[in-house]
């Protein structure tokens, strides 16, 4: 039986910045791929674009590539990757995979590379045998390369003009192509309408996310423009990045510190007093006064939260059985009457 091929994982994008569903995709393709049995997963790439993309609204590589390293915190076997982003021009993704093949097939054999006789000489003199210096075999143990990426990127593929043919085919017949796709989409409709595709077929491997996350960079760049929350979308350190270094057009928004406080800040928690007052509150016994007993120690705590306030404490005692019923509408229109003459101007409805 043979072992499962060595796989290793690439995905190119802007990462404009980076979001948890960037870190789902590798989560995904890495379960789907080794449950077949063909696969073992070994490790993914995050290749960030440059600066040359020339995309609307890109942040700077150093902010990106920090972003990423600030969410790859939490990831023990996904890395960042600076080759292409140190690049003042914008790199083909095929020109970018033929660079990580290069450099998996160098460092692989690097590590097949036989010891020198020196040392090897001292081996066998250390340890009384001849055996092998184990290496690795290129043919038997290859690693392949993929590249991930998400339906848009598949739909692209069809975008007449943004892709060349030559470059479709070399990505998906060298390497081959993982696809997450998004619920409503239909790959195989796409692929089959596709002839260069079609012909390719065969190492395209589909992986459907049945969980809805509909996620994306753009939305993300959005909210934060609002001073909406983005907790839960992204890493927490890549939240606290943004917010440390104002970017993404965050000092235009006066409410932003507010609305995007920093999640890795201590909770505010309650003090000891606060707490054994909530846990001396609780009465289990039963007992015929227990009702009695902590209404008035709701009494007294609310008494203690709200000692400034007396006219609210009154408010609180005002339970059903104290308010008189109004008995017709005379008397209502007059209690009306009565509240907005109290009222300023300002406040009257």
């Amino acid at each position: 039986m043979t072992s499962p091929t060595k796989v290793v994982l690439l995905s190119c994008g802007s990462f404009n910045p980076i979001t948890n569903m960037h870190l789902r995709l590798f989560e995904l393709a890495r379960d789907s791929l080794n449950k077949t049995g063909k696969y073992n997963v070994i490790g993914g790439i995050i290749s960030p674009a440059s600066d040359g993309y020339n995309k609307k609204d890109l942040e700077s590589a150093k902010h990106r590539c920090s972003m990423i390293d600030q969410a790859l915190k939490t990831s023990n076997w996904i890395k960042l990757d600076k080759w292409e982003c140190s690049k003042e021009d914008w790199t083909t993704t095929a020109k970018v995979m033929a660079h990580f093949r290069d450099k998996i097939e160098s460092d692989y054999n690097e590590r097949s590379r036989p010891l020198p006789a020196k040392k090897r000489k001292k081996l066998h003199s250390n340890e009384g045998h001849t055996n092998n210096i184990p290496t690795i075999n290129l043919e038997e143990e290859s690693v392949q390369l993929k590249l991930l990426c998400g339906a848009d990127l598949l739909e692209s593929f069809g975008t007449p003009g943004l892709w060349a043919e030559e470059d479709i085919e070399d990505i998906i017949n060298n390497y081959g192509l993982v696809c997450v796709t998004r619920a409503g989409s239909d790959p195989h409709k796409f692929i089959y309408e596709s002839d260069t595709l079609t012909r390719c077929k065969n190492n395209i491997h589909i992986i459907t996310e049945w969980i809805f996350n509909d996620i994306s960079s753009t939305k993300i760049r959005r909210a934060l423009r609002r001073g909406e929350s983005v907790k839960y979308l992204l890493q927490d350190n890549v939240i606290d990045y943004i917010r440390k270094h104002q970017i993404y057009h965050i000092p235009d928004n006066k409410y932003i510190n507010h609305m995007m406080p920093s999640p890795n800040d201590e909770a505010t928690t309650a003090s000891p007093d606060t707490e054994e007052e909530s846990f001396s509150s609780l009465d289990v016994t039963p007992s015929p006064t227990s009702s009695t007993r902590s209404r008035d120690r709701h009494d007294s705590i609310y008494h203690s939260r709200h000692h400034h306030s007396p006219d609210i404490r009154n408010y609180y005692n005002q339970t059903p059985q104290h308010v008189t019923c109004m008995t017709d509408i005379s008397s209502l229109v007059r209690r009306v009457k009565n509240i907005r003459v109290a009222y300023t101007p300002e406040t009257c409805v």
